[in-house]
């Protein structure tokens, strides 16, 4: 359905008739701005981030002054700073422990993938795997899925799937 069409049925006959007088209508009074105070306009450079000047205090123009000027009398948003100081640091744990698990590919140099048996066998078993392990439980070889993954390994090779 066009706008055209849609017009019609949006506005009223009282709506359009307000709005046809009020756009006719012209206004007596004087419409200029008239100041009766004496006095000068001073117009000067904004050096806030100009570096040919050393450290111009202007309130809230750079995001770090804008966060920090105020916490002098303050008070309620120190918790949100410390709030927000805390899950930085959460997120960035959470992403380097993330980026240490098996499955993440990072390194295109070798062919082998770093889930494949011949690049993990080593060090499978030091690879993070729960966030709270105390015991190590996870941390431990497996010597028989070892000598079961070797097998298959060169059960592959054999076949020529390797």
């Amino acid at each position: 359905m066009s706008l055209s069409l849609l017009t019609p049925r949006l506005v009223s006959t009282r709506q359009l008739v307000a709005i046809r007088a009020a756009s006719g209508h012209v206004l007596k009074a004087d419409q200029t701005l008239s100041i009766n105070e004496k006095g000068f306009f001073k117009y000067e450079r904004d050096v806030s981030r100009d570096k040919r000047y050393s450290n111009p205090q202007k309130l809230g123009d750079t995001p770090a002054r804008f966060l920090f000027r105020k916490l002098g009398h303050a008070y309620e948003i120190y918790p949100l700073f410390v709030l927000t100081g805390v899950w930085a640091v959460l997120f960035c744990y959470v992403v380097y422990y993330s980026f240490e698990k098996t499955e993440i590919w990072l390194d295109r140099s070798s062919t082998v993938a770093p889930w494949d048996w011949e690049r993990i066998r080593n060090n499978y078993w030091k690879k993070p795997t729960l966030v709270f392990d105390p015991e190590g439980v996870t941390h431990k070889r497996l010597e028989i899925m070892e000598t079961l993954q070797d097998e298959m390994m060169a059960a592959a090779k054999q076949r020529g799937t390797r």
